[in-house]
């Protein structure tokens, strides 16, 4: 999803209180451990799937993110830490900026010190660049549709000022985003995406990439921890090298980790209840943490039998299997729901619109009833982990009201590039969502606003495209506070219940395994494993 587009790491639902007891139980290797941290050596990772792209102006799957957290500079972001400060948007490169009355133009002064992994100076050029790059045609850049209200932006020495259209009230957490973080001045545009390793000034840099192989990040050496204006952003940095392994399904990637062959990993949904039993939760080697993301069914609505069928797509609302869905995912991943909006999300409210015991076979028959046109659908889904039983469970059910389903399995990146190609010739596809920060209009208007549908890299799965819906959405997006919270969940409501272009059926929790060494592990909602805190014992 980071708004990252979830990859397939491996993530029963639960009782709530459980769930959330095992995601704030204690870590004898989080934070607390983080003032102990023993410096140096190395922590490798290990994904199922590559990064998607290592060019910040494209990348956007979680774990793509992930690293960037770690290599990046951004204007703000989201401190690298557990509790509540991590909540709390902060300036990065710059201090958080100075507001116009009018709440449009947005002024940032670049801090003097900060500098590239090649030794260049950090300078507003650097962001104007990423926003250039961000908003050109060339590039078909997810970005775009973070800048549809910036009407201009400049760049004077260390001063770059952007003014919007009109206020908006998370432009600042925006800023937080990877497609914004400084890149140098001549970066080309392309909508393949820089294939080398590019340039970054976060405390790391990323040296190499193999694709579909694995990736080294080593030290950016100009990056100082304990002089300013690094030393107030309060990164450790504490090992030298992080590295990437890409490829060992979900039960080799267990082995390693046990066998101290690799020191963060994922492993099989079936086994994370003997996993928690062996290691006990958040205590040693398996962790549980919080998450702001969501997994859902997304009917696309441009095409084939859900095109203009509002019908069908509430049958299938209710004709899949929650409890089952959610039981792929394994013990401890998450809750089940009907909603768009996460839990945890400001905006989230249960309005208890589907089953989420079980099936609704019954009900929806009825709307399927004359509505299924072909009676065909094409189900692309992820090749891994609970891609496959999912999608039999969904072709299971779907048959029941006249829907016979073909499944069709990619790689995770393979299908997620298809996917978000307009004109795919697919009628269902599994998604999962992170947060990129937390407003609930990172789901609603990001993933369903059908004005910011492009040729390629869409987010919006279902191309779900309402002129009606649009402007809903616009007049939530000006709300704030409390009338924003109430104005969201009134408008996810409205959505799953009387269009349903997708099914969520989860909210998402994180789970992970480490090695003996693994030290300080830390993970946040925003980054994902806290990889600039992370240590080796």
């Amino acid at each position: 999803m980071k708004g990252r587009i979830l990859g397939s790491i491996v993530m029963t639902t639960i009782g709530a209180s459980l769930l959330a007891a095992a995601m704030f139980a204690g870590s004898a290797s989080g934070a607390g451990a983080a003032a102990e941290a023993k410096k140096g050596g190395t922590i490798t990772t290990v994904s199922r799937s590559d990064f998607d792209y290592v060019d910040p102006a494209l990348a956007y799957f979680s774990h793509s993110w992930n690293m960037m957290s770690a290599t990046n500079l951004t204007l703000t972001y989201y401190p690298h830490t557990e509790g509540p400060a991590r909540q709390r948007l902060a300036g990065m490169a710059a201090p958080l900026p100075r507001v116009s009355n009018n709440g449009r133009t947005y002024t940032f002064r670049i801090k003097n010190g900060f500098k590239f992994s090649n030794g260049a100076n950090v300078t507003a050029a650097n962001f104007k660049r990423a926003f250039d790059r961000g908003r050109n045609p060339a590039s078909q850049s997810p970005a775009q549709s973070f800048m549809d209200d910036v009407a201009s932006y400049r760049a004077a020495g260390q001063v770059f000022t952007v003014t919007l259209k009109k206020a908006a009230p998370d432009f600042m957490a925006r800023m937080s985003m990877q497609f914004f973080s400084a890149v140098p001045v001549n970066l080309p545009f392309t909508a393949e995406g820089i294939k080398a390793p590019v340039v970054s000034a976060g405390p790391y840099y990323l040296k190499e990439w193999n694709e579909k192989n694995s990736a080294l990040a080593v030290r950016n050496p100009h990056w100082k921890n304990n002089q300013e204006p690094f030393k107030s952003l309060g990164f450790a940095a504490n090992v030298d090298q992080l590295r990437w392994i890409v490829g060992p399904d979900p039960a080799t990637q267990r082995l390693m980790c046990e066998r101290g062959e690799a020191d963060v990993c994922a492993f099989p949904p079936a086994q994370a209840k003997e996993l928690a039993d062996k290691y006990g939760i958040n205590k040693s080697q398996f962790f549980v943490k919080p998450q702001i993301g969501n997994w859902y069914l997304a009917m696309n609505t441009s095409r084939g039998i859900f095109q203009n069928n509002t019908k069908l797509r509430q049958a299938v609302a209710n004709a899949i299997d929650r409890r089952f869905m959610v039981a792929q995912h394994g013990y401890l991943a998450g809750q089940r729901t009907d909603q768009f909006i996460p839990i945890g999300m400001p905006g989230f409210k249960n309005y208890d619109i589907y089953s989420l015991r079980g099936p609704s076979i019954a009900k929806a028959r009825t709307l399927a009833q004359g509505n299924t046109r072909d009676g065909k659908a094409v189900f692309y889904t992820f090749n891994t982990s609970q891609g496959p039983p999912i999608a039999q469970s969904v072709q299971f059910n779907l048959k029941q009201i006249g829907v016979d389903v073909e499944i069709k399995l990619f790689d995770r990146v393979v299908q997620h590039e298809k996917t978000a190609t307009r004109g795919e010739p697919f009628d269902l596809t599994l998604e999962g969502w992170l947060a990129d920060y937390p407003d609930p209009a990172n789901f609603v208007n990001v993933l369903l606003d059908g004005r910011r549908i492009q040729a390629d890299n869409n987010v919006n799965a279902s191309y779900f495209n309402n002129p009606t819906y649009n402007a809903r959405m616009d007049r939530a997006y000006a709300t704030s506070g409390d009338a924003r919270a109430n104005a969201y969940a009134i408008l996810d409501r409205d959505i799953m219940r009387d269009q349903a272009p997708v099914a969520p059926y989860i909210s998402s929790g994180a789970r992970w395994l480490t090695s003996t060494k693994t030290g300080c592990f830390g993970y946040s909602g925003s980054q994902g494993v806290l990889l600039t805190q992370i240590c080796t014992k």
